[in-house]
């Protein structure tokens, strides 16, 4: 294994896939103000998080959108194992490595901005946390690392345009 292979946009996707995993764990997503007074129903319906929680992160929001965070959190390093192992594929190594990463900028720019989690009390005062803009930048990494990975290959030859001899 030869670690002089990587590049920097294969570093810059280790550090965007590790930033990633560390704001859906650990970071708050969503906060709550706790001025409202409608909050306080009797069986604890108004807090996003669970009871008298003022904020949670994207692990705890989000039952399966978490997983597939995870997972594209995972994209980098197996590009890193790709060019560290020399193995040769079939299209050029990063633009998987792109799909993911703007796979994920979208999921996570959707479950944000469109459908914010929470109905009826809940969505009262929900407010976004560092953690869910550290997620939309390190997805938006993950995704211009491939986009680098790719152009590199790429550089010694253009690509036709499809249909042409």
């Amino acid at each position: 294994m030869d670690f002089s292979k990587l590049s920097r946009s294969e570093w810059l996707g280790l550090a965007a896939s590790a930033l990633l995993v560390i704001s859906v764990l650990f970071l708050p997503w969503f906060g709550l103000s706790d001025d409202t007074p409608s909050r306080a129903t009797p069986d604890g319906d108004g807090f996003l998080c669970g009871p008298d929680e003022f904020s949670c992160t994207g692990f705890e929001t989000f039952p399966i959108l978490r997983w597939l965070l995870l997972a594209a959190a995972a994209a980098p390093w197996i590009l890193a194992w790709i060019v560290v192992r020399g193995n040769k594929l079939s299209w050029p190594p990063g633009e998987m490595t792109m799909v993911v990463g703007f796979t994920a900028f979208v999921l996570i720019a959707y479950n944000g901005i469109i459908d914010p989690p929470g109905s009826g009390n809940q969505e009262i005062g929900i407010t976004k946390e560092i953690g869910y803009y550290l997620a939309l930048l390190s997805a938006l990494g993950i995704a211009v690392a491939g986009i680098g990975r790719a152009m590199e290959v790429n550089k010694s030859a253009p690509r036709k345009a499809p249909g042409t001899v």
